[in-house]
């Protein structure tokens, strides 16, 4: 899927701050009240994330998210992300999507 696949949904979506130490966030919920099944995750800073379950820890071999950039995940069967910083602190967004 490419994003042009996706809508944002009216749901809120989850911003927090990296450390240098993994940390993991719950998944938001879809506009249905339910977890969502796709995410877009972007970073104000270079920083690492990595989907899973509650004990998913993020590392230097994550997904790098650098400045600026978004990414779309497909996070169906999961239910958190872990994020650690690359070099200091920054935020990362996690918006619930919908195919739309």
């Amino acid at each position: 899927m490419s994003p042009s696949d996706f809508n944002v949904v009216i749901a809120q979506g989850v911003q927090v701050t990296t450390g240098v130490a993994s940390a993991a966030q719950a998944i938001p919920n879809d506009a249905s009240g339910t977890r969502a099944k796709f995410v877009r995750v972007s970073s104000k800073a270079a920083a690492y994330i990595q989907p899973g379950a509650s004990t998913v820890a993020a590392t230097t071999a994550s997904i790098l998210i650098n400045a600026s950039e978004a990414i779309y995940l497909n996070v169906l069967g999961m239910t958190h992300i872990a994020h650690i910083q690359e070099t200091a602190a920054t935020i990362v967004n996690i918006t619930p999507l919908e195919v739309g």
